[in-house]
C-alpha cells in the first residue's frame, strides 16, 4: 500500500462475520473472474493519478482462531468475509481487522462517523461438558454507531464503537481502540491498545450464574456481575500488497478479562482470563463502471 502525504479517509466498508463460506467463496470466484478479465485496466485505474470514473470494489475474507466465547479456555475457527468500495482514484483507507461492519455517514480527511454492526458467537452447553446446567447464550447481532479520528495524520488512529445487542443479549458494548500505522514499501503494519466496556445486562448474560444453574452445574457458584470494564488488550496486523489489486494480512489480538468479568466463576473456574486470537486474510480489488 503506497505511502501518502495526507491522512487517508476511512473505507466505506461492510464486514460480516461469520456467514456461509460456500456462498462467499462463489461470490469471490465470480468477482475474481470478472476482475481478471480486465486486470490491466483495473491496475491502471487504481494507480493512475488522473481523474477516473467508476468504483473500486474490494472483496476479501479472513480465517481466525480465537475463543469460542467470552472467557472460554478452548479456541475454535471462524470465517469473516468483507466488502468495501471507494471511488476510482480515491486512496484506500486503513481498516483494522477487528473493526466492526461500518458505513460512514459523515467523513473528512481526519474524522468519520456512522453506523456499525457486528456478530457475536453464542455459548452453548453442548460444546463443553463443564458448561452443563448453564443457560445457552445464543448468537447476537450488535448494532450502533462508530466514530474515528486520526490524531496524527496517516499515523495514529483512534476509534470508538458503541453497539446494542439483539437476540443473544440485550446489553450495550463499547469498544475503544487506537492504532499506530506504519508503511514500509508494500507492507503496512499496525499495532495498538484495546479496551472493551459493557453494561450490566451484557455482563449478567455473558458472565452471570443463576442459583439454579450453579446447583445443576456443581462447579460454579451463583454470581451477578455489574457493568464496567470487560477487557483490556492489544491488537496488531501486518498487510502485504502483492499488487495494486491483491493483498494478504496476518493479524493477532490479545485480551485480558478484567473487573466483574474476570471475577466470574465461568472465567475463574471453567475458563480463563487470557484470550488470544490469530488469523490470516486476503483481499482482491477490481474496477467497475466508468
Amino acid at each position: 500500500m503506497p505511502a501518502s502525504t495526507r491522512p487517508e479517509p476511512p473505507r466505506r466498508s461492510l464486514r460480516r462475520r461469520p456467514v456461509t463460506l460456500v456462498g462467499t467463496a462463489a461470490l469471490l470466484a465470480l468477482a475474481g473472474g470478472a476482475a481478471l478479465a480486465n486486470d490491466d485496466d483495473d491496475k491502471r485505474v487504481m494507480t493512475d493519478p488522473a481523474p477516473a470514473k467508476g468504483w473500486i470494489i474490494t472483496l476479501g475474507g479472513s480465517f481466525e482462531m480465537g475463543p469460542k466465547y467470552d472467557g472460554a479456555r478452548s479456541a475454535g475457527p471462524s470465517f469473516m468475509p468483507s466488502i468495501s468500495w471507494r471511488r476510482a482514484g480515491e486512496e484506500a483507507g486503513f481498516s483494522a481487522p477487528d473493526d466492526g461492519l461500518d458505513y460512514a455517514l459523515y467523513e473528512t480527511d481526519r474524522f468519520s462517523a456512522g453506523v456499525v454492526g457486528s456478530y457475536r458467537a453464542g455459548r452453548y452447553a453442548s460444546s463443553n461438558p463443564r458448561l452443563f446446567g448453564l443457560r445457552d447464550v445464543p448468537w447476537t447481532i450488535e448494532a450502533g454507531a462508530f466514530a474515528e479520528y486520526w490524531v496524527v495524520p496517516d499515523r495514529l488512529r483512534t476509534r470508538i464503537e458503541v453497539r446494542q445487542g439483539f437476540n443473544g443479549h440485550h446489553g450495550v458494548v463499547a469498544d475503544l481502540s487506537a492504532d499506530w500505522v506504519e508503511r514500509f514499501g508494500s507492507f503496512t503494519f499496525a499495532v495498538g491498545p484495546r479496551l472493551s466496556l459493557a453494561s450490566a445486562p451484557f455482563m449478567r448474560r455473558q458472565f452471570g450464574v443463576l442459583p439454579y444453574e450453579a446447583t445443576l452445574n456443581g462447579l460454579v457458584t451463583p454470581y451477578k456481575p455489574g457493568g464496567g470494564a470487560k477487557s483490556v488488550g492489544l491488537a496488531s496486523s501486518l498487510e502485504y500488497a502483492w499488487s495494486p489489486s491483491f493483498s494478504t494480512t496476518l493479524f493477532a489480538r490479545y485480551d485480558r478479562l478484567v473487573g466483574e468479568a474476570a471475577k466470574s466463576p465461568l472465567v475463574d473456574t471453567i475458563g480463563q482470563r487470557n484470550q488470544f486470537s490469530v488469523g490470516i486474510g486476503a483481499s482482491y480489488s477490481f474496477h467497475v463502471g466508468g
